[in-house]
């Protein structure tokens, strides 16, 4: 029997490099966090769980959430490791591992989602992400038995930290190019090479 997954969207930073919510910044017409949810929401995945933190009220009320039920994590300046720990506390005890995903990756598709959970549950390992020029990248999946590890994380860092650090753990998923490759929207250049290089970002 399969088991049990959820997907966790981060999306609570306060987009200070920004200077407005990046959950927002349009995208072929469409919130950026839009386009990632609608992505995550038609994968396979049992339930979605997206966390939420700076501007929080307006993001909720601007984006189709889908299927996503929302967590709003109010330490969010703390860093992205106080989101990951507010979407683990929130899932129930029937769920057995987590895909967790940027909320700023709008390349990342259902299909990627999908093809991760069937390599972590085929290779018998507790963890699945991208590899890409050989460094281990989200998204990733986590089985149940990884997830006390992320009580030691703090400040701004996600799961890369606990991947990269024990590979031995990670079944592999590797992508060439930038086709394969979902990039993060850290920064305004980010955003303007995203919508201004003809991705599929639909």
């Amino acid at each position: 029997m399969r088991p049990k997954s959820s997907g966790l969207v981060l999306a609570a930073g306060g987009s200070q490099r920004m200077g407005q919510p990046k959950q927002l910044l349009p995208v072929n017409g469409r919130p950026l966090l839009g386009i990632v949810l609608s992505r995550v929401c038609a994968s396979s995945l049992d339930e979605v769980v997206v966390v939420l933190g700076g501007h929080a009220e307006e993001v909720a009320a601007t984006v189709d959430l889908g299927r996503a039920r929302t967590v709003v994590n109010s330490d969010y300046a703390a860093g992205m490791s106080s989101s990951l720990k507010a979407g683990i506390a929130a899932m129930g005890n029937d769920i057995q591992r987590v895909v967790i995903v940027l909320g700023d990756q709008p390349d990342v598709s259902s299909s990627l989602i999908d093809g991760l959970l069937e390599l972590q549950e085929m290779s018998g390992r507790p963890a699945a992400s991208l590899s890409f020029d050989g460094l281990l990248h989200p998204p990733v999946v986590l089985d149940r038995s990884l997830w006390s590890d992320l009580d030691e994380l703090q400040g701004d860092v996600g799961c890369r930290a606990l991947i990269r650090g024990h590979p031995e753990r990670v079944a592999a998923l590797p992508v060439v190019g930038r086709a394969g490759h979902p990039i993060d929207i850290d920064t305004l250049a980010d955003y303007h090479k995203l919508v201004g290089d003809g991705a599929d970002v639909t």
